[in-house]
């Protein structure tokens, strides 16, 4: 650049922004070779000393913010995490990112912070191989290691030999305040590489099998620590992403500006950060190939990325998920939340790819091999809270009946508008006797449809336990204590009817393969339906089992058009409450695909009982019903 008169060359940086020669004229020529300089101090110390004074994306602070890493201050974290709905820090953060979009650079910088930051603590790093671990996650520790540790000493206590061609020797260093990092692998049997330990941190890149995650969750609970598993989603959804990633709530997102919904072509100054083609030429000019979303901006409400032009429509790509799991959480890494990784190259490799391989290279997002049942359901759009369901409606119950587990029922009401789902049980909250049974399906990497979560556990109630509590639920009228007499109780709970109850519910239906099986009882025989009846509790039976009819019938029900806004002509008839979580998660998790559990052999998945009765319930038709006609015919009306 040439500037009144003087040369002077200016060496291209990513993020360090050179003034334009409008701004240097402004500044004067003195002003100005002086913030050259100034600028070119700042390049070399962060060449010299990356971890103390590279430059870091600010994805990277609401990551720290997750962990509630101790380098960043206190207050800001707490108020980041209460932007994005997370009560407490996690303790593991599952990190998917775009090609070149910096996630192993975040992971190794973190565990030097750690190491650095407490003494005598233990980091362990983890790859598929040894020599993929010396290949892609020795070097990156080499990097970030202070200046005046950058030198081979075999001390008592510090321990530092590092070659390029072999890595760590041993496999480990030791810094003079005896933290320790250790090199470890999947070629390993796990209890070999990971049972007594104790450690501050933990570093597992790309394929970690899913229970060597949640061992390691067991590894850093002592120290309070956290672990970071990243990944570049080239293998899929696999079975550590779908560990934490299957029922997760998106809590934040942004355009996903290289896949338009519009016809129209891709917007790459947006995507890459510019408001304009001519701003990105000359940032370019500069070496500054992208500006990375302004993730502290979330905080004062702003969506920290350029908007969309007027009239464009694109995807959307995930940034935030908050996890099933309260202890995890997923962050997506964007190429162009690098800009020393040349995102504009990595679209120039991908442009003429699928849209799913846009968004898997560029912005992490796992695409699943294996799809849930209902590709529609959306958490945005189906679920809405539970004081907005219409408080009038014709009301129908559904129960799924097990020996060896809790029942499953559910509660919808239909109205002239759609179907709500508005009750599950056992749900998200207190039972008496019980306490609050947690989920009844968990994510498992093993298991398409997920694990058993402890609601499942049977509480080994009879049937009229269940009769009672589906009184509380329903507002029963409650029985005067003189008929609960010890010797009374029995006869007066099984009389006990829902008449006058607060709540009226038109019919109850219950699974026809487990309520019409026979048995012998006192010599004649009996089944579960007829021995309901004679507890005062009445069923219908189910339809009969044809499921895909049955899966069909609940996606036409919650079928709309997503390329137009929602509106009266345009939305779903089917609706779930936000209480309902565990049949949310079986919406968003459910396959269908059967998964042996070598253990239990159990082949139907763990989110089947939610799913059969929305089946059933739609199998049924079950429709509105005015006070007219339920007057005149009473429960036998379809």
């Amino acid at each position: 650049m040439e500037l009144m008169g003087a040369k002077t060359d200016i060496l291209p940086h990513p993020v360090m922004q050179v003034p334009t020669p409008a701004q240097a004229a402004a500044m004067g020529q003195t002003a100005f070779l002086k913030a050259l300089r100034e600028r070119e101090r700042m390049m070399q110390r962060e060449k010299g000393d990356p971890l103390r004074y590279g430059w870091e994306p600010p994805i990277w602070r609401v990551c720290y913010a997750l962990l509630g890493a101790p380098w960043v201050d206190e207050d800001w974290a707490r108020a980041m995490r209460e932007c994005l709905g997370f009560e407490e820090k996690v303790t593991v953060l599952f990190i998917l990112g775009g090609n070149r979009g910096g996630k192993s650079e975040f992971a190794a910088k973190s565990s030097q912070r750690t190491l650095n930051m407490f003494p005598g603590c233990r980091v362990w790093g983890f790859h598929s191989t040894h020599p993929m671990a010396v290949e892609y996650q020795h070097p990156l520790l080499w990097k970030y290691m202070p200046p005046e540790y950058q030198r081979d000493v075999k001390g008592q206590v510090e321990y530092i030999a590092y070659k390029q061609k072999t890595g760590f020797s041993d496999d480990k260093f030791v810094l003079r305040n005896a933290a320790q990092w250790t090199s470890k692998n999947y070629a390993q049997e796990m209890d070999d590489a990971i049972e007594g330990g104790n450690i501050k941190m933990f570093w597992a890149d790309e394929l970690v099998p899913p229970d060597w995650v949640e061992t390691l969750e067991l590894r850093i609970a002592e120290q309070d620590g956290w672990g970071v598993v990243t990944f570049t989603p080239v293998q899929g959804y696999t079975p550590t992403v779908r560990l934490a990633q299957d029922g997760a709530k998106v809590v934040r997102e942004c355009p996903c500006y290289l896949v338009p919904r519009d016809g129209g072509a891709a917007d790459v100054p947006r995507a890459l950060g510019f408001e304009s083609e001519g701003e990105m030429a000359r940032a370019h000019r500069f070496g500054r190939w992208s500006v990375p979303e302004r993730c502290d901006e979330w905080l004062e409400g702003k969506r920290g990325h350029p908007a969309p032009p007027a009239g464009r429509v694109f995807d959307k790509a995930p940034r935030v998920l908050k996890c099933t799991n309260e202890n995890y959480a997923m962050v997506f890494f964007h190429s162009s939340d690098n800009p020393y990784g040349n995102p504009m190259g990595v679209w120039k490799k991908i442009r003429t790819r699928s849209d799913d391989h846009k968004k898997e290279r560029f912005y992490g997002v796992a695409h699943k091999t294996v799809s849930a049942k209902f590709p529609k359901f959306s958490v945005d759009v189906h679920v809405v809270p539970a004081d907005a369901i219409p408080k009038e409606g014709t009301n129908y119950m559904f129960m799924d009946p097990a020996g060896s587990r809790n029942f499953f029922m559910k509660w919808y009401r239909v109205t002239q508008e759609g179907a709500y789902l508005y009750r599950e049980w056992p749900g998200n909250y207190e039972i008496p006797g019980e306490g609050v049974p947690g989920p009844w399906a968990l994510p498992s990497g093993k298991r398409l449809d997920g694990k058993a979560g402890p609601a499942q556990r049977s509480f080994g109630w009879g049937l009229l336990r269940y009769k009672q509590e589906i009184a509380r639920l329903e507002g029963w009228r409650a029985l005067a204590p003189e008929m609960l007499t010890p010797g009374n109780k029995r006869k007066a709970l099984t009389e006990w009817t829902d008449e006058g109850a607060e709540e009226r519910i038109f019919m109850r239906f219950i699974d026809s393969r487990a309520a019409t099986p026979p048995k012998m009882e006192k010599d004649r025989p009996s089944t579960l339906l007829t021995d309901f009846e004679e507890i005062n509790l009445f069923f219908e039976l189910t339809p009969g089992d044809d499921i895909e009819e049955g899966i069909q019938d609940i996606n036409d029900a919650l079928d709309y058009d997503d390329e137009r806004e929602i509106d009266y002509f345009n939305k779903p008839r089917f609706y779930v409450s936000d209480a309902c979580v565990n049949s949310i998660f079986a919406l968003q998790t459910w396959t269908g695909r059967k998964t042996q559990d070598s253990e239990t052999m159990d082949l139907k998945g763990a989110c089947k009982d939610p799913i059969d009765l929305d089946r059933y319930f739609f199998r049924e038709k079950c429709q509105y019903v005015s006070d007219e006609e339920w007057a005149a015919k009473g429960g036998t009306y379809y």
